[in-house]
């Protein structure tokens, strides 16, 4: 869904530093280019704020999570053993 490259450009384009980004998000500097290299997986609430700083409307990936909830909630789910590797 959300890769580094993701973070990355969402941060460059907000104008902001990594060391800021850092600051905004109380860690360290190292934290923010494992996010964006891909080595650490950035935690839900950390992404939010990401968001925010970066001026991302989470509203509308909100409101696709809810359909897609909406949809699975409204029929069987699937049975993983039945599909082909």
């Amino acid at each position: 869904m959300i890769d580094g490259d993701d973070l990355k450009a969402m941060r460059v384009n907000a104008g902001i530093s990594q060391d800021a980004m850092a600051k905004k998000l109380k860690c360290d500097r190292k934290t923010v280019i494992n996010y964006e290299l891909g080595v650490s997986d950035i935690r839900s609430k950390q992404l939010f704020l990401w968001f925010l700083y970066c001026k991302i409307d989470a509203g509308s990936l909100l409101n696709e999570i809810k359909e897609i909830r909406d949809l699975t909630n409204g029929k069987e789910k699937p049975n993983l053993q039945d599909e082909e590797p």
